[in-house]
């Protein structure tokens, strides 16, 4: 089934589908009508040139649906066509069609013979099709699929034979009709599934091909046939009906004479499609209809006069007889209207409606009472789930902070329910209020916005609106709130009510306020993070551009820091970092932006320079700031750093140039005195050069296979149990060393190597996890990193699978993790596409780095993400015994435990850090704590040795781990 719906919403253009499906339906109405014409004919000479031109009629429209199909398939190819072959196609198509309903209807019938020439000209004209195809590749056929497909195909076809057979009386065949439309889907659609097209070679042109435009004129004529086929029996129907119409004419006249008969009563009641009934003026039942006695057991005589009584159900006999009673003895012609439940013959009871109307003399008196029950079971049942439903949810409502409020565009006015007393706290909401109570209490910056999208969904035919703004309360407290309503339609489409509920987010919008600043802000600092500064970088830029003048941008690194912490302590390390922050925020100019990118560095961006030396008092400033020392309890600690500057346009055109060059000016920088801030100069494009140097690194390492994966273990926190392990890349040198990702970081960006890299990784993995299994070791969950580069190429489900097959495995145990930034970057939705895919294969998604980048809330609940991986850098910091420093992990944590998600911590290196993530609920650690990367030959021993149930005393690593 897999293949099947690939092949119909991947392989093909649905657009071209839903044109095929069209036709399929045009042939094979028009090819039944044209058939059932035929067969009215008496003279067997003129009945045969109609079926003749049925099959003619049959052939265009198989073979307009399946070339109609094949111009929507695989728009990835450049395929031509062999005009000869498709006109072959077309007459072997309608050769075998009209031989099936000649020889089916011609004399005797054969119905089902009929049906299998059809199914043969099915058949031929697909695979003629098929064949006229001319592509640069080898089209494959699975045997399977073409069986299945034939399969289909004839038996269908027979059906469709056997169906006219049947019902080729009737005023249209449409079960025939419909057998025949999906015999020839059936069949193109199966059969496709078992085409692979392998490209390679040369694309064959000779003979009398043409492209896609030309074999769409063929399509085209062909469909234009069809067309004239429809419009000649719709013509000849028009005909017939024509003289129809003159003999209901003079039927009706016949009628009218006989009204007042008693057999035109009869005729009258038993033709009703509900159950008609006639009673005498005095209210007797004299006629019912015949389904009467059906349903309820009870046969027409016993039920005249008063007998129909006594099948109604008790609790309703009373009033209807009452009722009836009135109405025969006033005549009210508008009071029989009434419900009842009438016993069936199996005991059972069932709604039915009562209607009737008094026939009349010119007089007045009333002659007789025509009447009617008609079914209401059904309706009756929906009216009381609806009933019920509404009452289940306005007793929900009263248990949740939902408000439940209902719109009345008639009356002008809402009616309010559920928990308006608890959230907003207006006691007139006990009654209705009118639409300015609503309007004046939403906040002002809000209302254009909520006002202007309630009209687009009112005006544009939408079922439903959903709005968040500012809601003002009682108590003079704005609150978030978020309102959503079904939109109640009239049958003309106007709005008559808006039914809806109001929910208080104001807690929720405080937290994503709170992820969404600890996501941009460093929880030490509190200045912007590596993202914010990414962030507000791009967007100087941009401004800069438009006014043509200038950005510069300042890397500044601490000299020494990690000994300063190692000999004063970390907090003494926070305390220097805090006071530079605090330096650099208060004495630079309005519009710059200061952020801290990580551990002890920082950048200052200074934005929309006039010159390209603007920067230099800025500079000077910033260098006579920083050299004071920091007070820490009673010390003194001297300040040692040095910076790098950058200028945009001058140095750089792309943000992230930039940075590489203001770090290369640092990194020079760093080779003088601290203190000194050296400019970025060309002769610092070295790094350009140490960027091909990598990827000529990786590109000899994927040519001489020395691309092997690592793997580090994950240890269940609560269990000591290894829950899977990460496969990690490295590069084996020539000489035999292991090298780290990093000797080939410029490859990660490249789109082409990335996807080589993964692919040999994928490859590795999948042969080492059948080993492991062969030796008979269950390692538990393998996950495996997978760049944006992937996912351009929209075949990444596809590419993983492939590997996992080739070596007899299956995607049950496998993770792929990838970055917030392919996530929710501009392949987003393709993205989220594809692991939605991978899902259904039983791969699991985790979140890498998670905090390092621009995801919140919002996108967990929406992209399919079962697993939190949070970054080392959040780790690093739970040793600092600092509530501030550890909010983003806690907040993380909660996070994930409030959305079902598992959390991997990586870079777990000390106990310390092991133990606080325990404590809050952390799933899975993983990092040198545990065990570093291991090559796959060492991971059964690993396995084999005693798990971590004492990671806690500082034993989680043996001397071989």
């Amino acid at each position: 089934m897999t293949r099947l719906y690939e092949v119909i919403f991947v392989q093909h253009d649905f657009r071209f589908i839903a044109l095929a499906v069209c036709i399929c339906a045009l042939g094979s109405l028009t090819s039944i009508a044209v058939a059932q014409h035929a067969l009215k004919h008496e003279t067997r000479i003129v009945r045969m040139k109609w079926l003749a031109f049925a099959g003619l009629v049959t052939g265009l429209g198989v073979w307009a649906t399946h070339f109609t199909a094949m111009l929507g398939y695989r728009d990835d190819l450049e395929i031509h066509y062999d005009l000869s072959a498709a006109l072959v196609s077309i007459a072997l198509a309608a050769g075998l069609a009209s031989s099936g309903w000649l020889i089916g209807f011609s004399r005797r019938e054969h119905g089902m013979l009929a049906g299998l020439l059809f199914g043969a000209a099915i058949a031929a004209a697909h695979f003629i099709d098929l064949h006229a195809i001319r592509v640069a590749g080898t089209v494959h056929h699975d045997p399977l699929w073409v069986s299945a497909s034939l399969t289909l195909g004839l038996s269908l076809g027979a059906l469709s034979g056997w169906l006219f057979a049947k019902d080729k009386d009737e005023v249209l065949a449409w079960s025939a009709a419909l057998a025949f439309f999906c015999a020839i889907v059936s069949l193109h659609f199966v059969a496709m599934a078992g085409v692979t097209i392998v490209p390679g070679g040369d694309l064959d042109l000779t003979g009398w091909t043409g492209t896609s435009d030309e074999l769409a004129a063929m399509v085209v004529g062909s469909f234009l046939l069809l067309l004239v086929a429809a419009v000649t029996v719709t013509w000849q129907s028009a005909s017939a009906a024509r003289i129809t119409a003159r003999q209901q004419a003079d039927l009706l006249q016949a009628l009218d004479t006989l009204r007042r008969s008693e057999a035109h009563h009869r005729a009258y009641v038993e033709l009703n499609p509900q159950i008609a009934w006639v009673a005498n003026p005095s209210g007797q039942i004299t006629e019912i209809a015949p389904l009467w006695r059906d349903l309820v057991g009870v046969s027409l005589e016993e039920s005249y006069g008063d007998g129909w009584k006594r099948v109604l159900h008790p609790d309703d006999l009373p009033p209807i007889v009452a009722m009836w009673d009135e109405a025969v003895r006033t005549g009210d012609e508008d009071r029989v209207d009434a419900r009842y439940r009438v016993r069936l013959v199996d005991g059972s009871y069932r709604w039915f409606r009562v209607r009737a109307r008094p026939r009349r003399e010119v007089d007045g008196t009333i002659v007789a009472w025509y009447g009617s029950l008609e079914d209401i079971h059904d309706q009756v049942l929906a009216e009381e789930a609806l009933r019920l439903s509404e009452e289940r949810y306005r007793l929900a409502s009263r248990a949740t902070n939902d408000v439940i409020w209902d719109w009345s565009f008639e009356d002008q006015r809402a009616t309010w329910a559920g928990a308006h007393k608890k959230v907003l706290g207006y006691p007139q909401l006990q009654g209705h209020t009118d639409l300015s109570f609503w309007l004046d209490r939403i906040h002002p910056d809000d209302l254009p916005r909520v006002l202007a999208s309630q009209s687009r969904a009112l005006e544009t035919g939408a079922d439903y609106w959903h709005e968040e703004y500012r809601f003002l309360t009682a108590s003079g407290e704005w609150i978030d709130t978020r309102s959503r309503c079904i939109i109640v339609r009239d049958a003309n489409g106007q709005s008559v009510r808006l039914v809806g509920s109001m929910l208080d987010i104001t807690q929720q919008k405080k937290a994503e306020a709170e992820l969404m600043w600890a996501a941009f802000h460093d929880p030490l600092t509190k200045l912007p993070n590596r993202s914010l500064y990414r962030v507000r970088l791009r967007t100087a830029v941009e401004i800069a551009g438009q006014n043509d003048n200038y950005v510069a941008l300042i890397v500044l690194d601490m000299n020494g820091f990690k000994e300063l912490n190692d000999t004063l302590g970390h907090s003494a390390g926070d305390k220097v970092l805090v006071e530079m922050a605090a330096r650099l925020s208060e004495n630079l100019p309005v519009g710059a932006t200061v952020a801290r990118l990580g551990g002890d560095e920082f950048a200052v961006i200074l934005p929309d320079l006039p010159s390209v030396t603007s920067q230099a008092s800025v500079v000077d400033r910033i260098s006579h700031i920083l050299i004071d020392t920091v007070e820490y309890t009673g010390l003194s600690i001297p300040v040692s750093f040095c910076g790098g500057v950058a200028l945009w346009p001058r140095d750089a055109r792309e943000p992230d140039e930039l940075l590489i060059a203001a770090d290369l000016a640092l990194y020079d920088a760093k080779t003088k005195m601290p203190g000194t801030i050296t400019e970025f100069t060309p002769s610092l494009r070295m790094v350009a050069e140490e960027r091909a140097l990598m990827l000529g690194r990786a590109r000899a390492a994927l040519t001489s296979d020395r691309v092997v994966p690592f793997y580090q273990p994950k240890i269940d926190l609560h269990s000591g149990k290894i829950m899977g392990w990460e496969a990690l890349l490295r590069i084996t040198g020539e000489d035999g060393e292991v090298h780290p990702p990093s000797r080939i970081a410029a490859a990660f960006s490249d789109p082409e190597i990335t996807v080589k890299l993964t692919d040999r990784m994928l490859s590795r993995m999948f042969s080492d996890l059948a080993k492991w299994r062969a030796m008979g070791v269950e390692v538990g969950r393998l996950a495996v990193n997978v760049s944006a580069g992937d996912f351009r190429q929209q075949t990444l489900a596809e590419r993983i699978l492939a590997h996992a097959q080739e070596h007899g495995q299956t995607l049950a145990e496998i993770d792929i993790e990838v970055t917030e930034g392919v996530l929710i970057g501009q392949l987003g939705p393709e993205v989220s596409r594809m692991l939605e895919e991978l899902r259904s294969m039983g791969v699991m998604v985790a979140l890498d780095d998670f905090g390092t980048g621009y995801a919140s809330l919002t996108h967990l609940q929406k992209f399919p993400v079962d697993v939190i991986k949070i970054d080392k850098t959040f780790i690093d910091q739970l040793d600092y015994q600092d509530a501030k420093a550890t909010a983003v992990t806690d907040a993380i944590l909660q996070m994930a435990k409030r959305l079902d998600m598992q959390t991997v911590a990586e870079g777990v290196e000390t106990v310390e850090q092991a133990r606080y993530l325990k404590a809050r609920g952390c799933n899975i650690g993983q990092g040198y704590l545990f065990s570093r990367p291991l090559p796959a030959s060492e991971v059964p021993a690993f396995m084999s040795a005693p798990a971590f149930q004492t990671w806690e005393f500082g034993s989680a690593l043996s001397p071989a781990r």
